[in-house]
């Protein structure tokens, strides 16, 4: 387990809760009592922990899940990302860890953030009208794929923690959606599909897919 991210990525949510922590003890006690619990939470919310696949660390064919969640789709359906051919969507709830991985080692190409709504996350049209950031990344082997972290109804926040044309390494991680929201990699053609739809992947360890 790394730094907690409560004191970085989350410092803003601590301060708050500091503040409601003060405030309820002082006036109200239920107000104390609630900002404690959320207090607990949100560090369990913002855990960092680090993990790796080791057959990815040597096999540069595996592509890695970007996220923790239940698959929601496993489809041709690219949207408006047509120039590739899967799109493996994943959906985290407010339970899951948060952070995103990169899914292959390779180099940053583009970063695109586009602002949007914030309707529900695991819906498919949330995937190009919600607020989003599109990461794409080209291995070494001139593989590209594309990382889209998408904001949903709670989570109103996307941390990227990358910028265009850095070098990643295999399960670095890349950034963070909060509070619940999803993550979808779109893949090329050339690839094998070894999930499918309901499936529970873990960010950084799960292998979705393998480059033919």
């Amino acid at each position: 387990m790394q730094f907690p991210l409560l004191f970085t990525d989350g410092i803003h949510v601590l301060l708050i809760t500091i503040v409601a922590l003060i405030s309820g003890f002082i006036f109200w006690r239920p107000l104390f009592y609630s900002a404690f619990i959320f207090l607990i939470f949100s560090f369990y919310f913002f855990r960092n922990p680090a993990r790796c696949n080791p057959d990815a660390l040597h096999n540069p064919h595996l592509i890695l899940a970007p996220a923790d969640g239940k698959v929601i789709a496993v489809t041709h359906d690219t949207l408006d990302a047509q120039e590739y051919a899967y799109r493996i969507s994943i959906f985290l709830s407010v339970w899951d860890v948060h952070i995103n991985w990169t899914p292959i080692a390779g180099t940053i190409e583009s970063i695109h953030y586009r602002p949007g709504t914030f309707t529900l996350a695991w819906l498919s049209k949330s995937a190009q009208e919600n607020e989003r950031n599109e990461l794409q990344i080209k291995s070494d082997n001139g593989n590209s794929i594309l990382v889209r972290q998408i904001a949903g109804t709670i989570a109103r926040k996307i941390s990227c923690w990358v910028k265009p044309h850095e070098r990643l390494e295999v399960c670095q991680k890349i950034g963070m959606i909060r509070f619940g929201s999803r993550v979808d990699l779109f893949l090329p053609a050339h690839v094998k599909i070894l999930v499918a739809e309901g499936d529970r992947v873990v960010g950084g360890a799960t292998v979705v897919a393998e480059f033919m």
